[in-house]
Parts: C-alpha cells; structure tokens; sequence
C-alpha cells in the first residue's frame, strides 16, 4: 500500500514576492490499496491521523473525491492465469515471472462484485522500461508482442 503527495500549494502563488505569512496551505493525496483494504477505511483512518496531529488554531478539512475503487487480487493459480501463462509462454519463448504487482483498474473488482467474474491481467512492458516513471519508455518489440499475445489468449479462451 502506499500514501503519495501528489501536490502542495498555498500562500502567494503570482509572479513576484509578498512578504506575508501565507494563511492557507493544500495537499493532494492518493493512496494505492491492496487486497481487504477498503477506501472508506482507509479514508476514516487518514482523516483521524491528519485530526489528531492538527496543531491547537489550525483548522483541517479532509475531502475524498469520487472514484475510489477496493482493489483486486486473482488467485494465482486461477485457470486464467494458467491459459494466459501458456499464451505467453509461447509468445516469449519462456514462462512469465509472476509478480504482485498493483494496478488501478476498478473495472476487475466490479466484475468479480457483480459478475461473479475473474479478469486476467498482464503487461508487456519489460521491467527496466520503467512504467510510470519520468524516464518510461516501451519498446517496438513488446509492443508488437501485446497484439499478437491477446489474440492467442482469446483463442485458447474460446476452447475452453
């Protein structure tokens, strides 16, 4: 799980300098879940730590927009895992490493919530194409694999 500030402003803010005390202050965070965590939990436990530690004087207000979503986690031995590590197997020439790796994809819990459904999930991005990172970048040949990859993997679904 993680708790990251995406951004802090406050006090003046336009070109120049001002040589007063600013009388507001803001963050935006987010937080990435993992398995049996649930947003408003973890919402209600930020809300009393930022609370508790809020200095006499100091007024606090903690929002939470729309759009949280619980995470999602597959069983590992899923049969779908299986058929998408023998698609890839094939595509790669060796057996994909499985990672417990997060994601924000809220459409998987919804799926499993209300269809009762399973979703596969896997990138083709290599480890050191460094995703979400200032210096990403995705190579020609993983991105031709991925086509190719979902292809088979339908393929062997529709077998089924």
């Amino acid at each position: 799980p993680t708790l990251e500030v995406n951004g802090i402003w406050g006090g003046f803010q336009g070109e120049g300098i001002k040589t007063v005390l600013p009388n507001e202050a803001h963050a935006k965070i987010t937080c990435r879940l993992v398995a049996n965590q649930d947003p408003a939990n973890i919402v209600d436990l930020i809300t009393r730590h930022v609370e508790r530690y809020t200095p006499p004087g100091v007024r606090t207000t903690v929002r939470s927009l729309p759009g949280a979503a619980r995470p999602y986690l597959i069983p590992v031995n899923h049969w779908g895992n299986r058929v998408a590590e023998a698609v890839l197997t094939e595509v790669y020439g060796k057996a994909p490493y499985y990672i417990r790796l997060g994601g924000s994809i809220p459409v998987c819990e919804l799926f499993l919530d209300m269809l009762g459904a399973h979703t596969v999930n896997f990138g083709f991005a290599l480890m050191d194409e460094q995703f979400h990172a200032p210096n990403e970048f995705f190579r020609l040949s993983s991105f031709r694999r991925g086509p190719v990859a979902y292809g088979k993997i339908l393929h062997s679904l529709g077998e089924r």
